[in-house]
Order: structure tokens, then C-alpha cells, then sequence
């Protein structure tokens, strides 16, 4: 079995990758631009989403399915792979720190998403809920990432609570979504994002790997009407989670604040989100 991609099927990725990023740039600037508002941002994004993985090699296969309706999708985190992943399988928005929306290329593309930004410290989460429980009645859909970094796919770890205010707050369904990543022919697991990794050494690893296999696992909704706490979704959501990825479920609670992880920084997700 190939274990490497030869260099001109690598070169091809490259180029590939080049290309469908300057047309993602496109499609970003022209949602900013359009006066009509016709155009569905969430929509075209998962276009951008299922090409970027077929562009990867990523072979995506989904459990279960989506539930209909405005709901929270509560997902643990292994690597940027994850927002594609589950931007591929649906239309949905995201939460993500407010520092990305300056960033070359990424901000942009958040931007044209409808990424919900969120300042970091103490008092950041109203302004956020405010935003979202709007989204949320009107029957949109947000993912958060609740562990507010990434891990290597072999645990999940303790959820933020807070971030689950704006279910609470709106009364809509969180429907927990496991994702795993498979390992190449000779044993390795590239997907995780953790560590010392940065993105573009990363995405190099990535090229190289000839198919790399990826699974969703939509859970059975929680549905609470807002007469849940917090801290009750949190723990209901990370069990579905662990139970769907054949892990024991974790004894730990869920997580307050706490200062942002270096990997958190890197990624673009929320660790000390709400203090």
C-alpha cells in the first residue's frame, strides 16, 4: 500500500490547493460585496468545504444524520480539519475568537462565513449570546468546540459550560457530533493539530498523505427547552460525544475559565472564552 504520495501528485495538490484557496478569496470578497444579500454564505461555504477535502484526500463518512431546525452542534476538537469536515456534511456557522478575523486569507474567509466572533476575558460571552440566541430562534445553526483546544483524538477533554449559554438562553436543541480521524497504512495519525504544530507544516504532512479517512457522528439530540443548566449540556453533550467514539466516559466536571492554551492561540478556538 502507498504510504506516500509521489512528487508530482504532491506538486498537483499544491497547485490544486492554490487555486481553490484564490477561489475562496473570490467567493469571500464577492458575499461582502453582494447588495442583494441573496447569496447563502453557509452554503457556498460547505461547496468550498467538500472540494477542500476532496482536494486533501479526505474521505468523509457521516453517522447518523443532522437534526432539522435551529440547534447548537457541540463537536469534540482534534484539528482545523474539523471545521471542514463538519462545514462539508452542513450549512453552519461558527464560533470562533475575534483575533481571526485579522488574519491573511483565514479572517476572510471566517468573515464571508458568518463566523460569530468573541473578544476574550471577563464579560466577552453576553455580547456573544446576544448575537447568537437571534441566529438560534430563527432556526440557524452554530458549532462550538467546547474543550477550547485541540487534543489528539484519543480523549475528549472537559467541556467549557459556559459555552452552552446561548442554548440555554434560545431553549434550542444541542446535538452533540463525534468526529475521528483515521490512521495512513503504516500506523500514523496526521490529523491531529496539537502541540508544536503550525498550519503550514501541518497542511505539508497532510499533501503527502495519499487518502486519510475521517468520520462524523451525529448523536441523538439533548432537547431541554432552557430547563437545563449549563453545566448539565456540557456533561450530557461530552458523554454522547465519548460514548459514540468508544471512550470511557470522563468523571471530570465541566470546565470553568481558564488562561488560553498556546494550541488555542494557534487555531483560532476558545479556551478562556468566558471567564
Amino acid at each position: 500500500m502507498q504510504l506516500r504520495l509521489p512528487w508530482y501528485r504532491r506538486g498537483l495538490r499544491v497547485a490544486q490547493l492554490l487555486i481553490h484557496t484564490a477561489c475562496g478569496l473570490a467567493l469571500a470578497t464577492t458575499v461582502k460585496l453582494d447588495p442583494t444579500s441573496r447569496l447563502d454564505p453557509a452554503r457556498l461555504g460547505q461547496w468550498w468545504a467538500v472540494r477542500l477535502l476532496r482536494i486533501l484526500g479526505i474521505q468523509l463518512t457521516c453517522h447518523g444524520s443532522a437534526a432539522q431546525g435551529g440547534r447548537v452542534t457541540v463537536a469534540n476538537h482534534v484539528s482545523w480539519l474539523d471545521i471542514f469536515v463538519l462545514l462539508a456534511a452542513e450549512p453552519t456557522r461558527f464560533v470562533s475568537k475575534s483575533e481571526v478575523r485579522d488574519w491573511p486569507v483565514a479572517g476572510w474567509l471566517a468573515s464571508a462565513l458568518g463566523t460569530f466572533y468573541i473578544r476574550r476575558g471577563k464579560g466577552a460571552a453576553a455580547p456573544l449570546v446576544e448575537r447568537l440566541v437571534p441566529h438560534l430562534q430563527q432556526g440557524g445553526v452554530v458549532v462550538i468546540f467546547p474543550e477550547g483546544t485541540t487534543s489528539d483524538g484519543r480523549q475528549v477533554l472537559p467541556f467549557h459550560a459556559r459555552l452552552f449559554a446561548a442554548a440555554v438562553e434560545s431553549g434550542v436543541a444541542v446535538q452533540p457530533a463525534a468526529l475521528r480521524y483515521g490512521a495512513t497504512a503504516d500506523g500514523h495519525f496526521p490529523a491531529p493539530f496539537i502541540g508544536d504544530d503550525d498550519l503550514l507544516s501541518h497542511l505539508r504532512r497532510l499533501i503527502q498523505v495519499p487518502t486519510l479517512r475521517a468520520e462524523l457522528h451525529y448523536c441523538p439530540v439533548i432537547t431541554h427547552g432552557g430547563a437545563l443548566r449549563r453545566e448539565d449540556l456540557a456533561r450530557q453533550a461530552q458523554k454522547a460525544i465519548e460514548t459514540a467514539l468508544g471512550l470511557t466516559p470522563s468523571a471530570s466536571k465541566p470546565r470553568r475559565a481558564a488562561a488560553p492554551t498556546d494550541a488555542a492561540r494557534r487555531d483560532g478556538t476558545i479556551d478562556a472564552l468566558l471567564s
